[in-house]
Parts: C-alpha cells; sequence; structure tokens
C-alpha cells in the first residue's frame, strides 16, 4: 500500500502536487487550490505534532473507521466533517501565495519521515493512537483525496 513513508509512494505525490495550478478547479467542495494546499499542510503538521487538536473519536472511529480508511474505502467525494484546526476559516492555516504555500507543502511532505525519527507518534482527532505506518498511509490517502479533487 502506498504510503508517505516509502520512496515511491513520496515521489508519486510530490509529482503530482508539482502539477497543481493556482487556477486548478475543484471538482467538488468548497475549497480553492490554494486553500486545499494549506488544509494539506496542516494535517501533516497535526501528524507531526506542530499542531495539535483534541481527541474526540470513539471506540468505533480509534478501531473499524480507522482500519477502514487506511486499508480500504476511499474519502467520499464531498463535505467531510474536519476538526477546526484543518479547517478553512475556523482555524486552518491562511493561504499567503500560491507558490509559497506549495513549496512549503512539499516541504513537509519531503520532511515528513524525519519528524518521526523520534519515535514520538501524536494522537489523531478521530482514530487515536497511530503507530508510523498508519501516519504514513493516512497522510498518502489524504493528499490523494484532495489530489483527485483538483485533477492531479
Amino acid at each position: 500500500m502506498k504510503n508517505l513513508f516509502n520512496d515511491k509512494g513520496k515521489d508519486e505525490i510530490i509529482s503530482r502536487l508539482e502539477k497543481l495550478k493556482d487556477n486548478s478547479p475543484g471538482q467538488w467542495g468548497k475549497m480553492n487550490s490554494n486553500q486545499m494546499l494549506c488544509h494539506c499542510a496542516d494535517q501533516l503538521r497535526l501528524a507531526n505534532g506542530e499542531k495539535h487538536s483534541v481527541f474526540s473519536g470513539s471506540l468505533l472511529t480509534t478501531t473499524l473507521l480507522k482500519w477502514l480508511i487506511l486499508t480500504i474505502l476511499k474519502a467520499p467525494k464531498g463535505k467531510v466533517k474536519t476538526v477546526k484546526e484543518l479547517k478553512q476559516g475556523a482555524g486552518g492555516s491562511a493561504p499567503t501565495n500560491f507558490e509559497n504555500d506549495k513549496k512549503l507543502l512539499i516541504a513537509l511532505i519531503d520532511n515528513f519521515d524525519k519528524s518521526f525519527e523520534t519515535k514520538k507518534f501524536f494522537v489523531h482527532p478521530a482514530f487515536g493512537k497511530m503507530d508510523h505506518w498508519q501516519w504514513g498511509r493516512l497522510a498518502y490517502t489524504h493528499l490523494d483525496h484532495h489530489f483527485r479533487q483538483f485533477g492531479v
């Protein structure tokens, strides 16, 4: 399974990201491409501990739903509830300049594995405790979902 912790997954994601344009239209949802860059960067910051969110999961989200999302299901197109720390206009990082925000996301992806060298893993707000592989898989699937949203 593709994952941000292996070169194949990371290289594919960066290659797709490099094709994203400021005017790339969204196929669903309300974000524009620059807002999406910031949203995705915030998710990686949540994973590496630079950003924090309160745990609001349940037994269902920390077991069955986490397993389904990481192994079988693709995120649905359209509105998916997100924590305010990742939500554009509510607590997520505001877009600045498209090219700068794009470079920042590429840097976060490039350095994602280094964030986990301390073996400290942060709690996901819905899925709870996650190991190295799970964070890498979730990061890959989240980026893939939003890149498909913008046709890259």
